[in-house]
């Protein structure tokens, strides 16, 4: 795939890659994000509590940004694309996720596959989500390992998620650079 100046295009232009809109209608799996997120990223961009407060209203009684807000506050936002920053040397990062079972009732098993470029090692654990009715939710962690002591650019891959009936993509991009702007 390419972009209208001929380059070729990275899942930054593409995302998730979902163009079909009954897959759009019956997902599946959903990523709730919730106002706490919205929040916890806001503290690891480096905002205080006084100035979130002067540009939103939903801030819940006895919230406070976690003493050493980091970034990594961003790569654990509840969101199926996922974001690793700063993956030096032998060190791995770790995000959760949780998702919503919107498939239907009955017991239904998604198990995962991962597409992960060589300079990243990824395990996602569990290996399989079971569902036992619609709206139950599960968490599953994604463990990035270098296999390099430093990226020299950013790499791009996904984990999906299926169960003979849905299949759920996640784009994940990692960089051994900050994600400060």
């Amino acid at each position: 795939m390419t972009l209208d100046t001929g380059s070729v295009a990275t899942p930054y232009d593409y995302g998730a890659g979902e163009i079909s809109t009954n897959g759009a209608l019956q997902p599946g799996l959903v990523y709730e994000t919730s106002t706490t997120d919205y929040l916890l990223y806001l503290c690891g961009r480096g905002y205080n509590l006084t100035t979130i407060k002067s540009i939103t209203t939903t801030v819940p009684d006895g919230f406070d940004c976690p003493k050493n807000s980091t970034t990594d506050y961003i790569s654990n936002m509840n969101y199926p694309t996922i974001a690793v920053s700063e993956l030096k040397g032998k060190e791995s990062k770790k995000v959760i996720r949780t998702v919503t079972n919107v498939g239907g009732n009955g017991e239904t098993v998604y198990t995962v596959s991962v597409d992960a470029p060589e300079e990243v090692e990824v395990k996602v654990i569990p290996e399989k989500l079971k569902f036992a009715k619609n709206n139950e939710k599960q968490s599953y962690q994604v463990v990035f390992t270098p296999t390099a002591s430093t990226l020299k650019e950013r790499v791009f891959g996904s984990i999906t998620w299926t169960n003979g009936k849905h299949r759920v993509r996640s784009p994940f991009v990692v960089t051994s650079e900050s994600s400060e702007p």
